[in-house]
């Protein structure tokens, strides 16, 4: 797994565990729940990215 895997895997799970604090203190889960998608996607996004890019480097 390369780095922008990592990253990416760091955000879905990041976020909204930020989000879940964020939740848990002011008790409005709206934060968490909307967090949910766009850091979903943004990770997938970029999951799928690096993999990708690792293997159009291997076929090289």
């Amino acid at each position: 797994m390369n780095k922008y895997a990592k990253i990416s895997i760091g955000i879905m799970i990041g976020f909204p565990l930020f989000f879940l604090m964020v939740s848990l203190l002011t008790g409005k889960w709206g934060f968490f729940f909307w967090s949910l998608a766009p850091s979903f996607l943004s990770g997938m996004t970029g999951l799928f990215a690096a993999k990708n890019a690792s293997r159009n480097i291997n076929q090289q």
